[in-house]
């Protein structure tokens, strides 16, 4: 479980930098990286926390979208993080590209962290 919450907060955190320096004052902006491992920390605890409770409200949905409401569900935990997190700021793009990032990284981490 710790492993999951800590893999989350480094994911966000790296794919608001890489989103941040590709697209420079686009469509997601930083003020330090202090608040960027704020905004980890905050998305970690959502998808540790908020997340799980979601996933079960939404399970009926899920069944009839084959599931692609879970990317919604991401797409929210990380726009409600962009919220909470002071000094980051991001439009809905910035929120899309972040969460597809976030996807990707950390499934590469949950490879790399396999617990079997």
């Amino acid at each position: 479980m710790v492993a999951r919450v800590v893999a989350y907060m480094l994911a966000a955190s790296v794919a608001v930098l890489t989103a941040g320096e590709i697209f420079q004052g686009g469509i997601i902006t930083y003020t330090s990286v202090p608040a960027v491992l704020a905004f980890g920390l905050i998305v970690g605890l959502l998808n540790a926390f908020v997340k799980p409770v979601l996933e079960i409200v939404v399970a009926p949905l899920s069944c009839l979208t084959f599931g692609l409401i879970s990317g919604a569900l991401n797409f929210l935990i990380f726009g409600l993080g962009a919220v909470i997190a002071p000094g980051i700021d991001a439009n809905i793009w910035g929120v899309l590209v972040g969460t597809l990032l976030t996807t990707v990284i950390s499934g590469v981490i949950f490879s790399i962290l396999d617990e079997r």
